[in-house]
């Protein structure tokens, strides 16, 4: 039977470490019409580099869970997601204590004269591990409970193998519906797993 191989956490996070930036950047401040009511997000600043445009949001988030957001820039009607999400201060204990968090994003975007002088920022979702995902007691018999709502034929357990380098986990499918691959099960398990909490915030931006 194919083993579906666990990480150990679905939102992982990079630590935003201080470099010096050999490229020449604009800081461009965030235009004052909001377009949404949210008071719950914050824009802190938006910097624009030859090959992409980072910005940085401040979020109250839902709970002190790890929370990963996604957001998407629009410029000149194209849609553009963000290709990386960093905690800012990640390693301080103090962030995980604060249900208030900053993250930088970073849209690949390649900048030239003809772009236009502004863009909407939009916050899209955030998702979590759902009550503290599959590596946990109660969060492997919530995610189960879940399931079971949607896809009663469906069972599954999660098998933790021990190693020298720390070892894995991996899903075990004990039941499906006839007719059901192990891949297709395997994904209506991992979406039982994430919580997702969709956003409407939207800011206009200067990229001048």
């Amino acid at each position: 039977m194919k083993k579906h191989f666990l990480f150990l956490g679905i939102v992982i996070f990079a630590t935003v470490l201080s470099f010096a930036l050999f490229n020449s950047l604009t800081k461009a401040q965030a235009n004052s019409s909001v377009l949404s009511a949210n008071n719950n997000i914050a824009l802190q600043k938006v910097e624009i580099h030859q090959n992409d445009i980072q910005a940085e949001l401040c979020i109250f988030l839902p709970s002190l869970e790890q929370w990963g957001p996604y957001a998407t820039l629009i410029v000149d009607g194209k849609v553009i997601s963000n290709s990386e999400v960093a905690l800012i201060n990640a390693k301080d204990p103090n962030t995980a204590k604060s249900q208030t968090r900053c993250y930088q994003f970073t849209f690949p975007v390649t900048v030239t004269e003809k772009m236009s002088k502004t863009a909407v920022l939009k916050l899209e979702k955030l998702t979590a591990d759902y009550q503290g995902g599959l590596l946990t007691e109660t969060g492997l018999v919530a995610i189960k409970k879940r399931l079971q709502e949607t896809q009663p034929q469906i069972d599954f357990t999660v098998v933790i193998e021990k190693g020298k380098g720390g070892g894995g986990a991996y899903i075990q499918i004990l039941a499906k519906p006839d007719g059901m691959s192990d891949d297709q099960a395997f994904q209506l398990i991992q979406q039982a797993t994430i919580e997702e909490v969709p956003e409407t915030w939207q800011e206009v931006v200067n990229l001048q």
